[in-house]
């Protein structure tokens, strides 16, 4: 599969997307729509292409890239006390938040483009042989951490129990203890042969262990191993040139990539090394990181900077939960699940997060009109306005037909580069603040595997794949809870996890934001075939030395692909340090009238507390617009 894309082709592809949407923007949601109240609805078990799935976005896009929405729109229900554009976590914690302000009594309405709920936080569900399997299929873990007090409490009421969760789950699993060990895996493309590496390779760009030996077991010149032990080690000051007080700047205004390059001198395939962990985070290559941000995520270099110790080795009490970070068996979906199951207790029976986690969720009670809260799926907003003080208008197209709901209030919790388009109303300025973060495109496959003693005997349960299509491999979280219990035999079934950052290589001349357009383009314009090709080649070449035979062993795929996925966080290279209260997600997120704005976007920070806090403001934001319960 070529690499390459040229800005001829991504303009090619929005004209190409744009066509279609002339065409038919309306006519590929009835089917998905068809179904929503069927029986046998029940989205998490699909497989194939999801994530912006067909039918989920194409309504959207003939609104943005054409300005095409309806003429005329057919009023359906009474009026809610609030209506949710959005039904990720930001969406359904506000109308948590809401009604517990408001009382049981709250009219809320939850609207969303896809086929499910849960924005990014996405259950991939699976049967094999009788046996349920799980896996995410976006938002993977819970930052503790890092959590507001009151994101944590908001996790606690709906039923989250964090040391079970954290005692559920396997300690030595790298996605949910960043402490925990990693493998390491080097293809044929960019290093001459496969090599894995199942030894614990976590430390090693730390200084742990034997990490000379560990380097030099690698498929790497002889040069470049020198090089990056030195590095490691901090045998010298590769910035002896730049004076102390002027290496902080330094270190922000240049990529890690050319610090490889140009003061380590390291070569592509040993720079490439450092990549997967600052592709997974930031969704960009090491030429578009800052050394500091690379440094921050734990790449080598920071001893060999000429840095005091005070920076090195600094004199603070390490918080003893700062890496682990709880998970889930279906990532945040569990999350999303516990919102909803909250809101509307008919979907599920149950009150705990032991007992949510092999239950099967009935759609059809999510959009009863016998609910306060209603959860409507399927269902693409195309304009938001306010009524002078008379509420909000919310009009959508679901199943190809145009509808209009009026709120008392309204929380638009999709993303922000859409605003602008449903709200013509706004300020110029405030539009230009929305759209200045493009959120980061990513692609999550789920790969099951009929029987899973090839990849087993890997040595690892999660692997960086530095110059892999796909850089982050893992077996899917080994958390039992509840009822349900991982696959650990060696014969057992297994799902294995692949993670993929479209957006191409800088060069030089592009901002991240440059670059997550084009990775869109990518994304959207690579077909299933060519991912699934990708799939075999490169688990082929990690686990064929120990039988793996890919038309034998893989049973299904589900790829998450999400053009829209990581809400956006400034960059040292890319983006001005503004003053408080200046920067675009704040300009941005400014209530106007009776509508708030609650989304990871509005906190430019891509994770599940970002989320909540955003709900928590913009539910605060109602009651300065005038909020009166109906009583």
């Amino acid at each position: 599969m070529s690499s390459r894309i040229t800005r001829r082709d991504f303009l090619d592809g929005v004209a190409l997307s744009m066509a279609a949407s002339v065409v038919a923007p309306y006519s590929s949601l009835t089917l998905a729509a068809a179904n929503k109240e069927g029986p046998d609805y029940y989205p998490p078990l699909l497989t194939g292409m999801r994530g912006s799935h067909e039918g989920s976005f194409e309504v959207a896009h003939a609104l943005v890239m054409n300005g095409r929405r309806p003429a005329r729109y057919q009023r359906v229900d009474d009026v809610y006390d609030l209506v949710i554009v959005g039904g990720g976590i930001s969406g359904l914690a506000a109308a948590y938040l809401y009604r517990k302000r408001m009382g049981p009594d709250a009219k809320i309405l939850v609207l969303d483009n896809h086929d499910d709920f849960g924005g990014h936080a996405k259950r991939n569900e699976f049967r094999v042989d009788g046996k349920m399997l799980l896996s995410f299929g976006g938002s993977i873990n819970l930052e503790q951490s890092a959590m507001s007090p009151a994101a944590h409490q908001l996790l606690q009421e709906i039923g989250v129990d964090f040391k079970a969760l954290e005692d559920a789950g396997a300690s030595d699993y790298a996605l949910s203890n960043g402490g925990a060990p990693f493998g390491l895996y080097l293809g044929e493309d960019l290093y001459g042969e496969h090599q894995i590496v199942g030894n614990p390779w976590g430390g090693v760009f730390a200084g742990a262990g034997d990490y000379r030996a560990m380097i030099g077991s690698l498929n790497l010149p002889t040069d470049d191993k020198a090089k990056l032990i030195s590095l490691i080690g901090g045998e010298k000051d590769y910035l002896a040139d730049i004076p102390l007080q002027d290496k902080d700047r330094y270190l922000r205004s240049h990529s890690y990539a050319s610090f490889l390059c140009d003061r380590v001198g390291l070569s592509r395939r040993g720079s490439k090394l450092t990549e997967p962990w600052a592709s997974a985070i930031y969704g960009v290559g090491i030429e578009s990181v800052s050394i500091m941000e690379a440094l921050g995520l734990g790449a080598p270099g920071l001893h060999a900077l000429g840095l005091p110790d005070s920076v090195t080795q600094p004199n603070v009490e390490e918080n003893p939960n700062a890496y682990r970070y709880p998970m889930f068996p279906d990532g945040n979906a569990s999350v999303a699940r516990l919102l909803v199951r909250k809101l509307i207790p008919a979907v599920a029976p149950g009150n705990t997060m032991q007992d949510l986690i092999a239950a099967r969720f009935d759609y059809s009670q999510l959009d009863r009109g016998s609910s306060p809260v209603r959860v409507r799926l399927n269902s693409t907003a195309v304009n938001v306005a306010n009524q002078d003080s008379d509420g909000v208008d919310v009009s959508y197209v679901s199943g190809g037909k145009a509808f209009k709901v009026k709120g008392r209030h309204c929380i638009l919790a999709g993303y922000n580069g859409m605003i602008p388009h449903l709200c013509p109303e706004l300020p110029q300025a405030q539009k230009e603040s929305l759209v200045y973060g493009v959120k980061v495109p990513f692609v999550w496959a789920n790969v099951v595997l009929k029987n899973g003693r090839a990849a087993r005997q890997g040595g690892a349960s999660v692997y960086q794949c530095p110059g892999s299509f796909f850089e982050l491999v893992a077996h899917a979280p080994p958390v039992a809870l509840g009822a349900y219990r991982p696959p650990t035999g060696p014969q057992d079934p297994m799902v294995m996890f692949m993670g993929h950052m479209p957006a191409p290589k800088g060069d030089g001349s592009q901002s991240g934001r440059d670059l997550f357009r084009l990775g869109r383009y990518r994304l959207l314009t690579t077909s299933f075939s060519d991912y699934e090709e990708a799939i075999r080649e490169q688990l082929t070449g990690m686990f064929g030395n120990h039988g793996f035979d890919a038309e034998r062993d893989i049973a299904e795929i589900t790829l998450n692909r999400w053009s829209h996925g990581y809400a956006y966080e400034y960059m040292d290279l890319y983006d001005p340090d503004w003053k408080k209260g200046q920067a675009p997600h704040e300009m941005g997120r400014k209530s106007f009238g009776r509508i708030s704005i609650a989304n990871s976007d509005s906190e430019a920070y891509a994770y599940v507390q970002a989320a909540i806090d955003a709900a928590y403001r913009a539910v605060g934001e109602l009651q300065g617009a005038g909020t009166k319960h109906r009583g």
